[in-house]
C-alpha cells in the first residue's frame, strides 16, 4: 500500500523542508496513527490569514482491483496557529482507517491512499509582501514537540500563485 502524507512532502527538493521531520513523517502510518495525536502549526506571514472554518483534512483510500474508493473530509479546528482534527471526527476517521487496513490486508499491491490538508487563504489589507514566507510544524504525538517541516519557505508551499492573485479579502 502506498500513501502520500501531506502534498508538501512531494516538494522534497525544496530547500525549506526539514529532512529529519520528513523522514519521521515518512515512517508514520496513516493506517494506525491516532487522529487525536496530530496537530499542524502554521505560521503565516503578515497580510494572509485563513478563511474561518475552511481547514480540512482529506483522507482517501482506493482499491484499483475492485474500483472502490472511500474518502473522508474532516474538520480541522483552529486554536491560534495550531490546527487539530476536531474531536467529533475522530471516530469517523478511525472507521476509514479500518477500511484502509482491511483493503491493505486483502491486497496491498492494489491499495493506495492519500492524506492531505486543504486550507482557504484570505488577504488582510494589501496582502503579503512578495518575499513572504511560511513555516509549518507538525506534532505526531499528543503533547509531544512540534517538529519543523517547512522553515521560512516561500508562500507557494501552501498556496499557488493563482490563489495569491485571486485571494479574497478576509471577513
Amino acid at each position: 500500500m502506498r500513501f502520500v502524507l501531506f502534498p508538501v512532502l512531494v516538494l522534497s527538493a525544496c530547500s525549506s523542508l526539514v529532512p529529519a521531520t520528513v523522514m519521521k513523517l515518512g515512517g508514520l502510518s496513516p493506517l494506525t496513527a491516532d487522529p487525536a495525536d496530530f496537530a499542524v502549526n502554521l505560521s503565516l506571514p503578515n497580510g494572509v490569514d485563513l478563511r474561518p472554518n475552511t481547514a480540512r483534512l482529506v483522507f482517501s483510500v482506493t482499491r484499483s482491483d475492485t474500483q472502490h474508493t472511500e474518502e473522508g473530509i474532516f474538520t480541522l479546528q483552529r486554536a491560534g496557529s495550531v490546527f487539530t482534527i476536531h474531536q467529533s471526527d475522530h471516530d469517523d476517521l478511525r472507521a476509514l482507517q479500518s477500511v484502509a487496513k482491511e483493503w491493505n490486508a486483502e491486497n496491498p499491491d492494489t491499495t493506495q491512499g492519500a492524506l492531505s490538508v486543504s486550507l482557504s487563504p484570505c488577504r488582510i489589507g494589501t496582502g503579503p509582501e512578495p518575499d513572504a514566507t511560511v513555516s509549518v510544524a507538525v506534532q505526531v504525538e499528543q503533547g509531544g514537540p512540534f517538529l519543523p517541516l517547512v522553515k521560512g519557505g516561500p508562500l507557494s508551499v501552501v498556496t499557488s500563485e493563482a490563489q495569491l492573485r485571486e485571494m479574497p479579502d478576509c471577513p
